[in-house]
């Protein structure tokens, strides 16, 4: 966190269907969810990107300054720390995640198994097609390429975006 309030810079993996661009987005107005979950752009720009296949995630295929991404077209982005996948409104002040709800979820080319921390019960229907947001903050989450399971990623947080969920699966509430 002193990084990027030093900097207004975060470094995130942003995965396609087939590609991982890893970069940094500016997070000096908006943090990622808020950035990821504004209706009013269709993209969401990095620099210092590289880009890499899922299933050769340590072979860089190319590296560009400056890159564009289509929010559609994302299935996840991977971010350190949980309050990096959080909007503000619920990062701060009161909000406490009273009910913690393990997950486990498909889009595209991976598996993802984490928790969500919300508010309020989960009330899946609603969190799928009536909630404005497009990317759902999965935390302390893993990320495992359906084909290669040997290929996974980890992380403090996880934004699912929620057009590209295939299953939505939650465990008993704790």
């Amino acid at each position: 966190m002193a990084e990027i309030a030093q900097t207004g810079w975060l470094s995130a993996d942003f995965f396609t269907h087939s590609y991982r661009i890893s970069g940094r987005v500016d997070v000096h107005r908006k943090n990622l969810a808020d950035l990821l979950n504004d209706q009013t752009t269709s993209f969401v720009e990095l620099e210092d990107a590289y880009i890499s296949s899922i299933d050769r995630p340590g072979d860089i295929i190319a590296t560009y300054p400056a890159s564009g991404l289509a929010k559609v077209n994302l299935t996840i982005v991977l971010a350190p720390r949980q309050d990096d996948v959080l909007s503000r409104k619920l990062a701060y002040g009161s909000y406490s995640g009273a009910y913690i709800n393990k997950v486990f979820l498909t889009v595209p080319s991976f598996e993802i198994t984490g928790y969500l921390r919300l508010p309020t019960r989960v009330d899946l229907r609603r969190m799928l097609s009536a909630e404005v947001e497009e990317f759902i903050a999965v935390v302390d989450g893993q990320a495992r390429a359906s084909i290669r399971p040997d290929v996974y990623f980890n992380s403090g947080g996880i934004l699912v975006n929620k057009r590209q969920i295939g299953a939505f699966c939650l465990e008993k509430e704790t």
